[in-house]
């Protein structure tokens, strides 16, 4: 062993809190059968990567709606490293309300900013990337299973979690006594870690184009969130939600809609 090797902490004490708690209170770990979705009417989907022998195996468990490909459920089971099912968990937690095309376009990129306790600081160590790709797949696999499923043309997946995370008591902290640029550089931040990577699993994006009075935030949309009519409903509830909880309870949202649904 090197001395390198000697002194590197142990991954776990490099893993973000929200990992830990993930992992020491994952409520997602279980399975579900088949007569369980026969019983509801879902389509019952297994899928597996790794195995015992190499360390490192993980089963994914979804019920699916038959009519319109939503995850309605998930749970999982993991043999190995502490990461897999921190990584599980956060991605069983994510699928739920997505369809299974939105579930194959999941990046590690997005399970990271998930569990991060700072915008700059990765959840995930650089050695436990193996095991987030172990889940990756293992969707991927449990997605292909249902490609013959419809997908509803009128539904609207939920822009992110219902959890939004962590909740600044009374916004951010002196907001009211930072400067213009300074405000829209912590709702910036706020939007790159909370909002935007879940609008971009539906192909959208969101822009800043002004703060008036302190409180009004203009915004607009791009992508598929320019002809989505939830931008003027679940998505934009959603946006300012997360900018009240983490910037100020005044905040308010208001789109840009000009060249909108032309």
């Amino acid at each position: 062993m090197t001395l390198q090797q000697l002194i590197t902490p142990f991954p776990w004490a490099r893993y973000s809190k929200k990992l830990h708690n993930k992992i020491d209170n994952s409520r997602s770990i279980g399975f579900f059968t088949k007569e369980e979705a026969d019983n509801r009417d879902l389509r019952f989907v297994e899928s597996s990567e790794g195995s015992i022998k190499d360390g490192n195996k993980l089963c994914f468990y979804f019920l699916v709606d038959k009519d319109d490909g939503i995850i309605v459920d998930a749970k999982f089971q993991a043999f190995g490293q502490s990461a897999l099912i921190g990584a599980a968990e956060a991605a069983c937690e994510l699928l739920i309300g997505k369809n299974y095309d939105q579930a194959k376009r999941v990046s590690a990129e997005l399970l990271d900013k998930q569990l991060r306790d700072k915008s700059e600081e990765p959840a995930f160590p650089r050695e436990t990337y193996p095991f987030v790709n172990l889940v990756l797949s293992a969707i991927e696999k449990a997605s292909d299973q249902c490609l013959d499923l419809p997908l509803s043309m009128h539904y609207v997946a939920p822009p992110a979690p219902m959890d939004i995370g962590e909740v600044r008591e009374g916004g951010y902290p002196g907001y009211q006594e930072l400067s213009l640029a300074q405000k829209i550089t912590v709702i910036e931040e706020v939007l790159d870690a909370d909002v935007r990577p879940y609008i971009a699993l539906d192909a959208g994006g969101v822009t800043v184009l002004n703060l008036l009075n302190d409180y009004e935030v203009l915004i607009s949309y791009q992508g598929s969130c320019t002809s989505c009519y939830s931008s003027v409903g679940t998505t934009l509830s959603f946006i300012q939600q997360v900018l009240r909880a983490k910037v100020h309870p005044k905040i308010v949202v208001t789109p840009e809609l000009s060249d909108q649904f032309k």
